[in-house]
Order: C-alpha cells, then sequence, then structure tokens
C-alpha cells in the first residue's frame, strides 16, 4: 500500500527489495530478506524493516539524522555508521503471573542516533542479521 508519502509492503514466503524510497517505510516478511535503499529519511515519520526469518539489510543516506532501535535475536547487528548514545536496556518489565510468579521481559534491543537523532527507525529480525550501511 502506498499513500503518498507511505509505503507499507508485507510478504508471506519472500524477500523485499525496495530502492530509492523515502517518507515513511513498513516492511515485513516472514521468511525471506529485506533489502531496502533509503533516498530520503523524512524528519516526522518514522520507518519500520521487520522480518521472522531472514536478514534485514539497510542503506541510508550518510548524512541521515535518526534514532535507531535495532535488533536480531538470533543473529548479529552490523552497521557503518559511529552510533551516539549506545544503550542497551536489560529488564523492561516484570509482571507477577498465575502461581505468584515474575515474568520478566528482557529488552535486547540496540539503541543509538544518528548524527544528532531523528525519526525512529527500527531495524529488527528473529533469526537472522541485521546491516545499516552508510550510504552517500
Amino acid at each position: 500500500m502506498c499513500i503518498r508519502d507511505r509505503l507499507e509492503i508485507g510478504s508471506v514466503n519472500g524477500s523485499i527489495t525496495l530502492s530509492g524510497v523515502g517518507g515513511s517505510v513498513v516492511a515485513h516478511t516472514v521468511n525471506g530478506k529485506i533489502t531496502a535503499t533509503v533516498l530520503r529519511v523524512s524528519p516526522e515519520k518514522p520507518m519500520a524493516f521487520t522480518c521472522l526469518n531472514g536478514t534485514v539489510d539497510v542503506t541510508l543516506p550518510a548524512s541521515t539524522r535518526a534514532n535507531l532501535k535495532l535488533r536480531s535475536d538470533n543473529g548479529s547487528v552490523y552497521t557503518d555508521f559511529v552510533l551516539g548514545t549506545l544503550m542497551q536496556p536489560s529488564a523492561v518489565e516484570a509482571t507477577r503471573g498465575s502461581g505468584g510468579r515474575y515474568r520478566v521481559e528482557v529488552n535486547q534491543a540496540i539503541y543509538g542516533g544518528l548524527n544528532g537523532g531523528g525519526p525512529e527507525i527500527e531495524l529488527r529480525t528473529f533469526n537472522g542479521d541485521v546491516y545499516v550501511r552508510k550510504g552517500n
């Protein structure tokens, strides 16, 4: 679905390749790779690139101002950018479940700002690697 400056793409068993996109982008696939080359990041428009089984590989302009949220549960995270104010919180939420037991949810995402920060850009996969590349 593409409405003006908004792009939403989904796939169940296939890869997603985006080239020359900008504005607000949301891409999700269950089984497949996401490859995107972003030409323009709008200051007020967040982006998300997520998949369950596959690599997320996004190239951003070198001058991008954004706050990144990067996560791979069973893989690694790589970037060409220098991230400012890296933060990796541990316990985010503890709730009491049945039988009086506590459930602690751990947030394993890496947070970092690019060039002073800006809109949030999330890159996440469960099984695979995450790449944030520096474009021109």
